[in-house]
């Protein structure tokens, strides 16, 4: 197995994902592949002296953070990410990861490696360690904005990665909302919410912000906007609770800094988001995955073995003939079109009056 690495991808690019990628070669059978400029990659590799040397394969181009996405991938053709996707496209690797621009590589895999017939986008699903269970949340920042069906397909999406990498036969899926009631959120949220409650999913309503911690559901739908503050503010609690653990246990005397050292060390282990390192993009055929923007060493080695377990376990194959068994991105369209239909009809006072209830 081949795993490309946009090693031009992120904050810390290149350093601390050639360190990253060293760190993963203990931990993952694969063999890395790092994209990105030969000189630049070279230097860092000299530096931390490494040995073996893993492949390099040259980019002249590498897409900034700050860059649109979409126009970037068509201006840098021979980017460090582009040429990444081209490799996973044409089968010479099996796998990519990179900690770059997140809206360029969403367009890059949907560009060069394409997504599973009927979906309409792809979706971020990011793993959320709570005391109450372990919900996925989609989407976490793929797109800003969604409509019905895309956050319906999203649902299907989740229902399916969950039963494949969790064995749960019949997952819980939320929407989260501002509001439990039917007729909270955006129009988009509740014609989902309507499209949901009519599909074959597990549909357990609208949760809160807050339901996310009280496991709830197995997977909560959202915008990407939504999602990727939910995610960040995650990000940014527990890194500040991390913070205040350290600095008491450095304040308080031996015997209370020894306990609160190993509740610290028990509270990263469960809930400090480096741990997890990166998001796959479901919905794409192959596997993508993307690491934080401010990923070190240890985020981006963890983010490259989640690649390589996905690539091993056949996810994306499994979930392409899941998608085509289940019939559920079809399921919502035909319902989605019902729901056109019906409020035409309410608008316009066509049918009878049982048609309008």
């Amino acid at each position: 197995m081949r795993i490309a690495i946009d090693a031009m991808g992120g904050d810390h690019a290149p350093d601390a994902v050639v360190e990253g990628a060293l760190l993963a070669r203990s931990r993952c059978s694969a063999d890395l592949v790092l994209v990105g400029s030969e000189k630049l990659i070279g230097e860092t590799l000299s530096r931390l002296e490494a040995h073996p040397l893993p492949e390099i394969v040259n980019a002249t181009q590498a897409i900034g953070m700050d860059e649109s996405g979409p126009l970037a991938i068509r201006k840098k053709r021979d980017s460090s990410l582009n040429i990444a996707m081209r490799m996973l496209a044409g089968g010479e690797v099996d796998a990519v990861v990179s900690a770059g621009n997140t809206s360029a590589v969403v367009a890059s895999a949907k560009h060069f490696v394409g997504l599973f017939p009927g979906l309409r986008r792809p979706a971020l699903a990011v793993s959320f360690p709570m005391r109450e269970g372990n919900p996925v949340l989609l989407d976490a920042g793929a797109h800003a904005q969604a409509g019905t069906v895309h956050l319906a397909q999203s649902a299907a999406l989740a229902h399916i990665y969950l039963k494949i990498t969790r064995g749960l036969s019949n997952p819980r899926v939320g929407l989260l909302n501002i509001g439990t009631e039917p007729g909270k959120g955006t129009w988009a949220v509740q014609r989902a919410f309507s499209l949901l409650k009519r599909s074959a999913l597990n549909f357990v309503g609208n949760l809160e912000p807050g339901d996310l911690f009280a496991g709830r559901a197995d997977a909560v739908i959202s915008e990407g906007f939504v999602g990727n503050i939910v995610l960040k503010t995650y990000e940014g609690l527990s890194e500040s609770l991390i913070a205040a653990l350290e600095r008491k246990a450095g304040e308080a005397g031996h015997e209370v800094s020894r306990e609160l050292s190993r509740v610290l060390q028990r509270f990263q282990e469960k809930y400090d988001y480096r741990g997890v390192g990166g998001a796959p993009l479901l919905g794409i055929k192959k596997p993508v995955v993307v690491a934080h923007g401010g990923s070190e060493r240890t985020a981006v080695s963890n983010a490259i073995s989640a690649t390589w377990a996905m690539a091993r376990d056949g996810i994306c194959v499994k979930m392409g003939e899941e998608l085509e068994q289940d019939g559920a991105l079809a399921d919502f369209k035909y319902f989605n079109a019902l729901l056109i239909l019906e409020n035409l009809k309410k608008k316009w006072g066509f049918g009878t009056e049982d048609d309008r209830r």
